[in-house]
């Protein structure tokens, strides 16, 4: 007998957060659905059967928590996994006894959020990248690879994503509009510290420069204009398999070798 393949309704007032939830979950082969408010969501609900709701707690109009005790009022088998910023022990405790399936601090680690509608982990990777054609071939490549990929060009809504999602890797352009590739590094590792951050830069000297020093910092390791896909495939690869074992071993960059 043919799966039947999971509704899944996303319930957030942030647009990237919707839509990069949507990328991810379709990319799994869900049925993606989305609302920017509880309103819309309580409606859609009543229009739709959803397998699964994804609901952020602090929206416009009703928030998270009323809107979930609407949904389940009328459907009490819908899985419902509300999301939040902010810490809200009690309040945590009050909906999983009231039947949430869970309660998620943002930013969100994306294992425990496909973990929770399939029980399948995996690594997620956000691109920051200045060049198209580079994004591209990164972005078609990792999802070959069965990585979760978000790729976007503007250092806001990578600093907007990852306040609103755990990504395990971040691989950043060193050269970017409005901020340094040094900058955001430093500022995702502030936002998400167990991130591995790795820089992407041409052969220039100020380019070069400043990479390193991010790698001095923070940054896992340097690659390099134009990328050699096998070669980064073997290193997320590389890095994947030392997250999972907790033992992180940055590789020498060829200007620190003896």
């Amino acid at each position: 007998m043919e799966a039947v393949t999971k509704r899944i309704l996303v319930v957030d007032d942030e647009p990237n957060m919707r839509a990069t939830l949507a990328d991810i979950l379709g990319d799994e082969g869900y049925l993606i659905d989305s609302a920017m408010d509880g309103l819309s969501a309580v409606k859609m609900c009543e229009e739709q059967t959803y397998d699964v709701v994804l609901l952020d707690v602090r929206m416009p109009g009703i928030d998270g928590v009323e809107t979930f005790r609407r949904i389940t009022r009328r459907d009490n088998s819908v899985r419902v996994v509300l999301m939040s910023a902010y810490t809200m022990d009690d309040l945590k405790r009050t909906v999983l006894e009231e039947g949430a399936v869970a309660f998620l601090s943002k930013p969100l680690d994306i294992d425990n959020v496909v973990g929770l509608i399939q029980g399948v982990r995996d690594t997620s990777i956000l691109v920051v990248e200045n060049d198209v054609d580079t994004a591209s071939q990164m972005q078609d490549s990792f999802k070959k690879q069965g990585y979760w990929v978000k790729v976007t060009s503007s250092p806001h809504d990578a600093l907007e994503l990852a306040e609103q999602i755990h990504f395990d890797i971040v691989i950043i352009d060193v050269q970017l509009p409005a901020m340094s590739g040094l900058d955001l590094c430093l500022a995702i590792k502030k936002i998400i510290p167990r991130t591995v951050a790795i820089m992407v830069s041409s052969r220039e000297q100020e380019q070069e420069s400043m990479a390193k020093e991010a790698v001095r910092q923070t940054a896992y390791t340097v690659i390099h204009k134009p990328l050699d896909m096998g070669k980064l495939d073997v290193l997320l690869t590389r890095i994947s398999g030392q997250r999972i074992s907790n033992a992180l071993n940055r590789p020498v960059l060829e200007a620190e070798r003896v």
